[in-house]
């Protein structure tokens, strides 16, 4: 599979995945709160929605099983239900952005959002390693020249050092959420004194 063989709904696909790596990148690093971080945001959840809703038309590839292992064409498996994974996450974390006041919302806006981002990523990863000549060969080199380097050490590896930095995202946020929170409420507790 290469970039070439994309049909329409791949291409819709893929250019969603894009716009979504930029604007969830973007919302990442930027202050939170702001008019600005509200409308890329929108961009964000919207091209997540495409992106994923646009999978449940994509069947040339999934896996269906591990025990007997089943992989192939024209089926619903693991590729599918994390789209539906990762539209629950953006379900819960656009929810919960509008109601940042209240404990538990103010925490699950950012990690469902870093989550939903972390399933775009993860997805990209294989992507690269299936469609980009490089990669491919490297990860069936590690995979001991086996053209199924579904379980190759490279991507292992890879995957879990997105994983660990995502983790370490998830207790920035957490950590900065509880820090305004306590301002919060000092400042509250102080105009009050």
């Amino acid at each position: 599979m290469h970039v070439s063989d994309l049909a329409p709904i791949g291409a819709v696909h893929g250019i969603a995945c894009l716009i979504a790596l930029i604007a969830g990148g973007w919302n990442m690093v930027m202050r939170k709160g702001t008019e600005t971080h509200r409308a890329v945001g929108l961009a964000y959840m919207l091209s997540m929605m495409v992106v994923n809703i646009s999978v449940f038309a994509i069947y040339r590839f999934d896996i269906a099983s591990f025990q007997p292992f089943k992989a192939g064409p024209n089926t619903f498996g693991l590729f599918h239900w994390f789209a539906v994974w990762t539209l629950g996450f953006l379900a819960i974390g656009w929810y919960a952005g509008g109601r940042q006041d209240r404990l538990v919302w103010a925490y699950l806006h950012p990690i469902m959002m870093v989550l939903s981002y972390y399933m775009l990523l993860a997805g990209g990863i294989n992507e690269v390693f299936v469609r980009v000549d490089v990669f491919r060969a490297l990860a069936v080199a590690s995979a001991g020249g086996s053209q199924q380097f579904g379980q190759s050490p490279l991507i292992g590896m890879v995957h879990t050092g997105w994983m660990a930095l995502i983790l370490l995202m998830i207790i920035w946020f957490i950590a900065r959420v509880s820090v305004w929170r306590w301002q919060a409420w000092r400042s509250a507790r102080l105009a009050t004194a």
